[in-house]
């Protein structure tokens, strides 16, 4: 059974909508929801050569086609087993371990106030870990529908993280040191780095060290390290 929210969207799912990602059950009394662009500029949109979704920032919001670097589909996260070196240390590999943080949770129920509480802290979270490769990584959760290629990173579940978008951060590389850095495309309910209170810049590279924690939905962080 579908559910719709107040954007319009048909949602698989009852509690958040997994199309843009707001409570499915907001009061509307709380004020209206900001809209979606789909323009920029005094001219036509660009539209993405892939599906023509118009462009809003760097990557579609449909597909996850980045409009700066051309080419085709890039490489996927090669998965690797083990809990990993000290993060904050070593000269080889980057790697990134997904995980439930109940410290973030706790502050974005703090931040965000009661009816964040709807969604709870999960009792079992499978820990992940990657090593990072490739033009790009990208974070975020499938579509139920369509034929849209899942993120490098799904955090579809279980558990879901209602809180994370189709497409909710995309780690790039840095060719000059090496190194990694962490670009929001403009997801819902933002990208925060380090526990800080406030996001990241959307559409904005933020560059990353060797124990550095990256923050999205309501409880996943994603803790980068290098071997």
């Amino acid at each position: 059974m579908s559910a719709t929210c107040r954007r319009g969207h048909s949602s698989e799912t009852a509690d958040f909508c997994d199309e843009c990602g707001i409570p499915i059950g907001d009061d509307p009394a709380s004020g209206p929801v900001e809209e979606l662009p789909e323009t920029g500029g005094d001219g036509p949109a660009e539209r993405c050569p892939v599906c023509g979704t118009p462009r809003t920032g760097r990557f579609c919001e449909e597909d996850g086609h980045d409009f700066v670097v051309p080419g085709g589909t890039p490489a996927p996260a090669a998965p690797a087993v083990g809990t990993g070196p000290d993060p904050a240390s070593g000269t080889g590999a980057w790697r990134v371990t997904v995980e439930a943080d109940r410290r973030y949770y706790e502050s974005v129920v703090a931040r965000e106030g009661p009816d964040i509480a709807a969604v709870t802290f999960p009792n079992y979270y499978p820990r992940t870990e990657l090593e990072l490769a490739g033009a790009e990584v990208r974070i975020g959760r499938r579509r139920v529908h369509g034929s849209t290629p899942p993120p490098h990173i799904d955090l579809a579940g279980p558990p879901l993280d209602p809180g994370v978008s189709h497409l909710h951060a995309v780690l790039l590389p840095r060719p000059e040191d090496g190194g990694w850095s962490v670009l929001d495309p403009g997801s819902t309910n933002g990208t925060t780095v380090n526990y800080a209170d406030d996001p990241i810049a959307l559409d904005t590279v933020v560059p990353l060290r060797a124990g550095d924690r990256v923050h999205v939905g309501a409880f996943t962080t994603l803790l980068i390290s290098r071997d």
